[in-house]
C-alpha cells in the first residue's frame, strides 16, 4: 500500500522568542523541543487519531505536516514529496475547532466560493463542489444564512466542507468536536464516517477515546512529544489511561 505520510526521526523545537519579546515576557523563557524523534508512515486511505494530553505535540505534528512549521532536512514527506512543496499543499484540507478566518457578515455559500475561488478552482465546478459538500454534511438549507447566525456545529461542518472544496487526499482534523455538545458531536462524528471520506487519509487530533474507536482504524499516542504507542484503538479505556499515566479518569 503507497504511503501518505512518512517520517524519519523528527524532533522539532521551537526557538526563543526575540530579545524584546523575552523581555515583556519578563525574561524568561526556554527552547521548548515539542517532538522527539518521531518516526512513523501512514498508508493513503487510513483513517488515524493522534491522541495526548495538551502539549503532547499533536498540533506541531498536524502543522509540521501540513507545511506550515519548516522542519530542516528531510524528515516528512507527504505524498513523496515536501510539505513545503506548493503542489504537496494543494493535496491536504485542514479544519480545525474555533475556526476564525470566516466572514461573518458573509453566507456560508459566499465564504465558500471565496475560498474556493483562493484555490482557483473553475466556478461552475466549485459550485457543484459546494452542492455536494453542503447535501453530504447535511448543512444545504444554510446556504444563504450569514455565518453569523450559524450554531458551533454547523459552523464545524463548513469549516470541514471548506477544507473539501479541492477535493484533496488527505485531511487533517484538529479536534474538530472539541466546542460541541454531545449531540453535535454524535452527529459530525457520523458524518465522518460517510462517502466523501471513504478513500481519503484522515488524520483526526483528539483527546476523546470513543471518538478514536469510532472514526479511526490506528491510534497514535504521544506523550511529552514522543509515540508512546501506535496500533489499533484501545478496546479498553483503562489501557489508555495507563499509557497515559493518568489515575484519574475523570481528568
Amino acid at each position: 500500500m503507497a504511503s501518505a505520510i512518512s517520517i524519519e526521526n523528527l524532533t522539532f523545537s521551537y526557538p526563543k522568542p526575540p530579545s524584546l519579546l523575552l523581555y515583556l515576557m519578563g525574561g524568561k523563557s526556554r527552547t521548548i523541543t515539542a517532538l522527539k524523534e518521531i518516526s512513523t508512515t501512514i498508508n493513503q486511505g487510513e483513517k488515524i487519531s493522534i491522541m495526548g494530553k495538551n502539549g503532547a505535540g499533536k498540533t506541531t505534528l498536524l502543522k509540521i505536516i501540513m507545511g506550515l512549521l519548516y522542519v530542516c532536512g528531510e524528515n516528512v514527506e507527504v505524498f513523496g514529496s515536501s510539505p513545503l512543496n506548493s503542489e504537496t499543499r494543494k493535496k491536504i484540507g485542514f479544519a480545525q475547532s474555533d475556526e476564525r478566518s470566516f466572514y461573518h457578515r458573509l453566507t456560508v455559500k459566499e465564504n465558500l466560493l471565496f475560498f474556493g475561488s483562493i484555490w482557483g478552482i473553475e466556478t461552475l465546478l466549485l459550485q457543484k463542489r459546494i452542492t455536494t459538500i453542503s447535501e453530504e454534511l447535511s448543512f444545504k438549507n444554510l446556504l444563504n444564512e450569514p455565518y453569523s447566525q450559524l450554531s458551533s456545529g454547523m459552523k464545524q461542518r463548513v469549516s470541514i466542507g471548506r477544507a473539501l472544496l479541492n477535493d484533496p487526499p488527505l485531511l487533517l482534523l484538529d479536534e474538530p468536536t472539541r466546542s460541541l455538545d454531545i449531540i453535535a458531536q454524535d452527529e459530525l462524528r457520523n458524518l465522518l464516517k460517510g462517502t466523501l471520506f471513504k478513500e481519503k487519509t484522515v488524520i483526526t487530533a483528539t483527546h476523546k477515546i470513543e471518538e478514536a474507536k469510532e472514526i479511526s482504524n490506528r491510534c497514535i499516542i504521544l506523550k511529552e512529544g514522543r509515540i508512546v504507542y501506535d496500533g489499533n484503538p484501545f478496546e479498553e479505556d483503562e489501557k489508555f489511561f495507563e499509557i497515559m499515566g493518568i489515575e484519574d479518569k475523570c481528568h
